[in-house]
């Protein structure tokens, strides 16, 4: 399957730490063997359809703990729309940010 990164996504990456930034991208590249893993949800936000990666140890503290927002085009694409840390990932002007996205 092949991966992009919106312009936004590519935005989110950089203003997270480097060695974090190494470690979400690893899990984002997976995608493209198994664009729908375990830890994966199809949520849809109004007329938004789109898959949430949960990036999470199990300390909620830990310094990994984002959420990837993604859609899957005709099963042969995946596009990554946002990265956001857990505090950004859900909520209101979280939807509104993403229905933005998407439209761009």
């Amino acid at each position: 399957m092949k991966l992009e990164y919106s312009i936004d996504a590519k935005s989110d990456l950089k203003q997270i730490d480097e060695e974090i930034r190494e470690r979400i991208v690893k899990q984002i590249e997976k995608l493209q063997h198994n664009a729908i893993p375990e830890n994966s949800r199809f949520i849809e936000l109004g007329d938004l359809e789109l898959f949430r990666l949960k990036l999470q140890k199990k300390d909620r503290n830990s310094d990994l703990n984002h959420r990837i927002f993604y859609q899957i085009i005709n099963n042969n694409k995946v596009i990554v729309r946002a990265i956001f840390h857990r505090r950004k990932g859900y909520g209101k002007q979280t939807k509104k940010e993403l229905e933005s996205r998407v439209k761009n």
